[in-house]
């Protein structure tokens, strides 16, 4: 499918959704929030084992080969795994259901992990790991320049407030430490997109609890404004194709029989419903050029 296409079945998309579920009502009021995202992965932490991982992993899976595989989903810590050494301090910000955080501090025991989530943590915990249970925009447990390795996937970008955020990441890391994000961008800042693409913005960042996504530049104006230097930007849209694929699969099969899909619509929480919505505009979002997937890697 070409990016024309695809922005066409986007428009087709909300047209058709228009037409039977209230998408104003989802999208108005609070963006996002401390609460808003505390509810968002307690509504669909049954969800994310369902139709994402059964081990915990809550990221998309890049898959080199174009071909889905459930063991596609540690490319990005393999990634971190890359930069730490014996007897780093490696923080984790938006542990999630801790996959990367107990799959990471395992491969790595003489390294020390740190990590905060509004979630608690419900695993059993690996000798060299301390967790937190805050909001991860202060980080007072951390001294000044005592972070070796850092890393944030899919996290950041539910926080309005990014500046505070990177303005903290970069005082607690040493001179030289490294950050790795894998995180969600859009090709242009939201105000150049017409309404109807706005609404799919709109849609996604509300489907999965996020702030409006905003562009890569604005993204790295974040990170120049907090000190810390961009090293590499790696696209991993394409890569990430056949997880979108399957999610916007799934939920096609439930929007193909409308009056069942009403009916589960009126029945769900409204959280479980916007994310369903995103599984189905997903897929389209990142071939029509819209949206994009990326790896950062930063330097202080």
């Amino acid at each position: 499918m070409t990016r024309e296409q695809s922005e066409q079945s986007l428009r087709d998309k909300v047209e058709f959704m228009r037409k039977f579920l209230p998408l104003d009502k989802y999208i108005a009021g609070e963006k996002n929030s401390i609460r808003q995202i505390y509810s968002y992965f307690t509504t669909n932490h049954w969800a994310y084992k369902k139709f994402h991982s059964q081990d915990g992993f809550m990221h998309f899976r890049i898959s080199m080969n174009g071909q889905f595989a459930d063991d596609d989903v540690y490319h990005q810590p393999n990634a971190v795994s890359a930069f730490i050494r014996p007897g780093d301090e490696v923080l984790e910000i938006g542990f999630g259901h801790a996959a990367n955080l107990c799959y990471l501090a395992q491969r790595h025991p003489d390294a020390h992990f740190t990590a905060y989530d509004l979630m608690p943590f419900r695993r059993e915990k690996p000798a060299n790991v301390t967790t937190y249970q805050q909001d991860y925009s202060r980080l007072q447990q951390l001294p000044d320049n005592s972070v070796d390795v850092a890393y944030a996937f899919e996290t950041i970008v539910h926080n309005t407030d990014k500046d505070t955020i990177f303005r903290e990441l970069h005082r607690v890391m040493k001179p030289g430490a490294v950050m790795v994000i894998y995180d969600y961008a859009i090709s242009a800042p939201y105000a150049s997109f017409d309404p109807v693409i706005q609404t799919v913005i709109d849609l996604i960042s509300k489907g999965g609890a996020a702030a409006i996504i905003e562009s890569a530049d604005e993204w790295e104006a974040h990170f120049a404004k907090s000190g810390l230097r961009l090293e590499k930007r790696t696209d991993y849209t394409k890569e990430i194709g056949p997880d979108l694929k399957r999610l916007e699969s799934l939920a096609t099969r439930l929007f193909n029989h409308r009056i069942i899909s009403k009916l589960v619509f009126h029945l769900l929480p409204e959280q479980f419903v916007t994310n369903i919505i995103l599984g189905y505009l997903g897929y389209d979002f990142s071939v029509s050029g819209t949206g994009y997937y990326y790896e950062w890697v930063l330097r202080k």
